[in-house]
C-alpha cells in the first residue's frame, strides 16, 4: 500500500510533531504536508493531491470552517478531519454536517489513525455505491432503450403485415374502379369496406400505445374499453370481475400498472393460449390488491417456459410496487395469473 499524502493545517510545530508521531506510531504509512496559510493550503490540494487533510481549528489567517468551504467549492471528495485543543460541541456538529469526517481533541490524538481509516473505507464505499447507482442508470436506461426498439419493431411488423396491406388491397380496388366502368360501385364499396379496417386496426394499435389517463377515467372503464377492442379481433369471451372491490384504493400510477399487466397478459392469451375464455378478476386479501387472470386455454409447463420478456416486465411492473407475482399452469388446464400488490397508507406513500 502507498503511503498517504495528508495535509495537516497547523501552526504549531510541536501540535503537527505530535500528529505526526501518533501515525508513525501506528504504522500508517504516510507522507505529510504542513501548512497553515490559505494560499499554501490551496496550492497543496492542487499540486500535492492529499488522501487525507487534517486540520486544527483556529489558524492565523482562517480557520477550519473555511478550508472545508474551500475543499467544497473546489468539488473535492478528500476525508477532513479536525483535529483541535478546544472546540465546543455546537460547532464539532456543524462542522460535521458541513462534511467533515470526524472531530479529534488533541488531547485524545491516539484515536486518529482509527478516525482516518475509517474515513477513507467510508469515502471507498460512498464511491462504489455512486458507481454502481452509475452501472444500474445504465442498465435501466439499456433495458428501456431495448424495449423501446422492440416495441417499435412490434409497430412496424403490424403496419407492414396487417394494416399495409388492408390499404394495398384498397387501393388496388380504388385502381380497378378506375380503370372499369361497369362493377365500379361494388368495387368502391369493397374499398370502403377495407378503410374502414385499416382505420379499426389503426385505433386498436393506438389504444395499445397511449396509456389511459387514469384521471379521467376509472380504472375498470378503461379495461373493459380494452377487453372491447380484444373482441373485435380475437375470438375470446373475456369476463371482468369486481366484486367487492373499492377502486379508490388505487393510485393512478398502481392503476396503470394493473392496465398494462391486464394488456401484456390478455395479449398473450390470444397469441399462445388457444383459450375460449378468459376471466379477469380484483379482490381485496389481507391488506393485498389482487389481480387475477385466468383462462381455458392449452397451458404450458411452467418449469420449461422460464422467465419471458412478457413475464418479466410483468415482474419489473410489480416489484416497483412491491409486490408479487405468481403463475399457476399445466400443460391442457389453462393458466392462472396472480399478482398482488399492499395497499400503502399516506405515509407510506
Amino acid at each position: 500500500m502507498k503511503p498517504l499524502k495528508i495535509i495537516h493545517l497547523e501552526d504549531l510545530p510541536a501540535d503537527a510533531d505530535m500528529v505526526a508521531r501518533t501515525l508513525a506510531k501506528s504504522g500508517i504509512s504516510h507522507e505529510m504536508l504542513l501548512t497553515d496559510n490559505e494560499t499554501d493550503f490551496v496550492k497543496a490540494l492542487k499540486e500535492f493531491a492529499p488522501d487525507v487533510i487534517i486540520s486544527d481549528h483556529s489558524l492565523p489567517s482562517f480557520d477550519s470552517h473555511e478550508a472545508l468551504k474551500i475543499i467544497k467549492e473546489m468539488d473535492l471528495e478528500i476525508p477532513f478531519i479536525l483535529v483541535t485543543a478546544t472546540v465546543s460541541e455546537e460547532y464539532a456538529v456543524n462542522i460535521i454536517k458541513e462534511g467533515a469526517s470526524d472531530y479529534i481533541l488533541k488531547d485524545r490524538l491516539h484515536r486518529l489513525p482509527s478516525a482516518i481509516m475509517s474515513a477513507l473505507e467510508k469515502l471507498q464505499t460512498e464511491k462504489e455505491l455512486v458507481k454502481q447507482r452509475l452501472m444500474e442508470k445504465k442498465l435501466i436506461s439499456s433495458t428501456s432503450i431495448q424495449a423501446q426498439e422492440r416495441e417499435r419493431d412490434e409497430i412496424g411488423k403490424e403496419l407492414h403485415d396487417n394494416i399495409n396491406q388492408v390499404l394495398a388491397a384498397a387501393k388496388l380496388y380504388l385502381q380497378t374502379a378506375i380503370r372499369k366502368g361497369e362493377s365500379k360501385s361494388q368495387l368502391l364499396e369493397k374499398s370502403h369496406e377495407y378503410i374502414k379496417i385499416a382505420i379499426d386496426e389503426i385505433r386498436k394499435l393506438s389504444h395499445t400505445l397511449i396509456a389511459p389517463s387514469l384521471g379521467e377515467i376509472a380504472l375498470t372503464d378503461a379495461i373493459t374499453e380494452l377487453i372491447t377492442d380484444f373482441r373485435l379481433t380475437a375470438s375470446l369471451e373475456i369476463r371482468l370481475i369486481t366484486n367487492n372491490f373499492n377502486e379508490a384504493l388505487i393510485e393512478d400510477n398502481v392503476g396503470l400498472m394493473f392496465y398494462r399487466i391486464i394488456q401484456e397478459q390478455v395479449n398473450n392469451i390470444v397469441k399462445h393460449a388457444e383459450a375460449t375464455k378468459a376471466v379477469i378478476e380484483f379482490t381485496v386479501v389481507d391488506n393485498h390488491i389482487v389481480l387475477q387472470i385466468t383462462d381455458n386455454g392449452k397451458g404450458f409447463n411452467t418449469a420449461n417456459v422460464g422467465n419471458g420478456i412478457g413475464l418479466k416486465n410483468i415482474n419489473n411492473r410489480v416489484n416497483f410496487f412491491d409486490g408479487t407475482t405468481h403463475v399457476i399452469s399445466a400443460e391442457g388446464k389453462g393458466c392462472s395469473l396472480e399478482v398482488s400488490i399492499p395497499i400503502k397508507t399516506k405515509d407510506e406513500e
